[in-house]
């Protein structure tokens, strides 16, 4: 079998066609597995679809649904989808369905399988911008679109997400441009849910670990923490920024993410990490450390080891400063 002409990322039989392939040559390499079909008519070439992260996968399926597509009117792939497109942290689970919100039909949301969610609402040429060449929902709708149809714990992720990358972008994300677009949603579906999420939401998390963490934190009753706080020692010396604070009870939390301790520096990091741990309770603070593992449960194994840390945690005998 000859080598495969040049072809978009996704393509469809008429696309084989203009590069050269016969409906045999098409047909065969469906028959072997060369080529992956993503929706009916759009496919992709097997060895990218393996190669790709489950992120890269739904960007494909996405662009399938697009070219598939024979809606009328505007349309933008949107909500989780449209997270996925703009770097966003999204949970594996949800990542075989693809958002779609189209500006005319019938309905508010349509299902088509498990595989596509059509969402019917209104859709300005401002809400839409392009992500590797496919029409998404800008940032700003996407988080609030988010906020309104998914559970706390994914809506919250994707907007500390959005918003702390803003910190240190040129065109920045702001949380006063998120609620801009949900007084223009008010009587929209699921619009008091994003309204009771929207409080939970924190620029200074630095990891889904870490808004997920803080979600199930403040569902399970344990009081706010200050995120990513400063401690020096008594002289002034810089020894560490935390997760979370709990600056009266003098607890510390850490999200250990796997990223981490990711490469060729893992027993350095982990040393440092040891190094700093101790300085800490040097210091007088009481220091409790957790990984993904530790969110799962009924109540999550996390709460049991922080509400025992406040318990016996003592803010007066922490010997240091908070900035």
């Amino acid at each position: 079998m000859r080598i495969d002409p040049p072809l978009p990322a996704v393509f469809t039989r008429a696309d084989a066609a203009r590069a050269g392939l016969s409906r045999h040559q098409v047909t065969q390499r469906l028959v072997n597995g060369r080529w992956r079909q993503l929706q009916r008519g759009a496919f992709c070439l097997a060895h990218a679809w393996e190669q790709a992260s489950p992120e890269q996968r739904h960007a494909l399926l996405a662009g399938g649904v697009l070219l598939t597509r024979r809606d009328p009117g505007p349309q933008a792939l949107s909500h989780v989808t449209a997270a996925v497109m703009h770097g966003l942290p999204v949970s594996d689970r949800l990542l075989d369905t693809v958002w779609l919100t189209g500006a005319n039909g019938s309905g508010r949301s349509t299902r088509y399988g498990r595989q596509l969610r059509r969402e019917v609402a209104e859709l300005a040429t401002a809400d839409v911008v392009v992500r590797q060449g496919l029409p998404v929902t800008r940032l700003a709708r996407t988080v609030a679109d988010c906020l309104r149809h998914l559970d706390l714990a994914e809506s919250v992720s994707i907007a500390d997400a959005a918003l702390h990358a803003g910190l240190s972008a040129d065109d920045r994300l702001r949380l006063d441009h998120v609620v801009r677009v949900l007084d223009g949603q008010a009587s929209w579906p699921y619009a008091r849910a994003a309204l009771r999420a929207l409080p939970l939401v924190d620029a200074r998390r630095e990891s889904a670990l870490e808004s997920r963490s803080a979600v199930t934190m403040l569902t399970h009753g344990l009081p706010p923490a200050e995120p990513q706080a400063r401690i020096f020692d008594a002289a002034g010396s810089f020894v560490g920024r935390v997760d979370f604070l709990w600056r009266r009870q003098g607890v510390v939390g850490e999200a250990d993410g796997a990223m981490k301790y990711r490469g060729e520096d893992t027993v350095r990091v982990i040393r440092a990490e040891k190094d700093r741990q101790a300085r800490l309770e040097e210091l007088g603070l009481v220091v409790v450390r957790w990984d993904w593992r530790h969110l799962a449960g009924d109540p999550p194994e996390l709460v049991a080891r922080l509400w025992s840390a406040l318990r016996r945690g003592d803010g007066s005998a922490f010997r240091g400063l908070v900035a």
